[in-house]
């Protein structure tokens, strides 16, 4: 299935060269949180960020999760559009050109099924729609860019200087319960390429590197002391409740249980961060410019 979908016009004929200017809109498509502050530092800046990046172009917001929109809806009396609720608006408002850029970390089933699925169905109502890639998908080999070592100075920026040997910030991505993810697995070895203290696990337990991966890494590694981050978009759920919570089996309580000290929480989603949201912009660059279409 191809991620990159575009339908190219031809040159304007001499009768519409003074036509009104073409409408173009990028619809960012995050999974979505509950969490109102998360939704404003994380979510909002990224659309923030892409709005100042392309002025001449409508940018508005969609969600895949329906259980987030509905308890928005229930509990904040806030409305959210799915992405085909998004895209019928910009179809009866007259736009022409479509940039959907993902938010996702990884090309998963998330984003195979209320991503591309879905923009598949609405091809034929647009002059041109153009899928952006998430974060995580090309590794640099057949000219294509490294997206993994690209991330992985995005997330130096917000990792303090980890000179000692025995300390290690651990990232709690989300992974995959269907089938397995090897994003995490490819960009734990950019890491480890880079030289850079850190170790990948996924809370999908069925997945890899899952928990009892990253602490058999840690104690392969003689890493003692640790620093919890979500590798996510947002802090939300899972980084409060799975990473950071009070309950025994948070990873938390569990690292400590394991005999690590847990020295540091990093409670914000990836979105916050400046050079992550930069990542976004330059996948909209190349959606518009068609690069790096990939097949799969």
């Amino acid at each position: 299935m191809s991620f990159c979908l575009a339908m190219i016009v031809g040159f304007a004929s001499p009768s519409q060269a003074f036509a009104a200017p073409v409408k173009k809109a990028i619809v960012v498509v995050s999974f979505g949180t509950t969490f109102p502050e998360e939704r404003r530092e994380s979510i909002e800046a990224v659309e923030n960020k892409i709005r100042a990046g392309f002025p001449e172009y409508e940018v508005r917001r969609a969600f895949t999760s329906k259980i987030v929109m509905k308890r928005m809806a229930e509990t904040q009396n806030i409305q959210v559009d799915s992405l085909e609720q998004a895209l019928e608006k910009l179809y009866k408002d007259g736009y022409k050109e479509v940039i959907v850029q993902s938010t996702h970390l990884t090309p998963g089933e998330e984003y195979d099924n209320k991503i591309v699925a879905v923009v598949h169905k609405y091809a034929k109502d647009f002059d041109k729609i153009v899928i952006g890639r998430p974060v995580l998908v090309y590794d640099g080999s057949n000219g294509t860019p490294d997206d993994f070592a690209i991330a992985v100075k995005a997330l130096k920026s917000q990792m303090p200087l980890l000179q000692l040997h025995d300390r290690s910030v651990v990232f709690m991505g989300h992974g995959s319960p269907h089938q397995h993810n090897p994003a995490y697995g490819k960009l734990q070895q950019a890491f480890d390429t880079a030289g850079v203290h850190a170790v990948v696990g996924v809370v999908e337990e069925v997945d890899h590197p899952n928990y009892g991966d990253a602490v058999a890494l840690l104690k392969e590694r003689n890493i003692k002391r640790v620093i919890l981050m979500p590798l996510m978009l947002v802090a939300g759920d899972h980084a409060n409740n799975d990473m950071a919570g009070d309950e025994p089996d948070s990873w938390k309580n569990l690292l400590a249980a394991d005999g690590f000290q847990v020295v540091d929480i990093y409670l914000h989603g990836l979105g916050a961060n400046s050079e992550f949201q930069n990542i976004y912009v330059q996948h909209i660059k190349d959606a518009i410019e068609e690069k790096y279409v990939k097949s799969y």
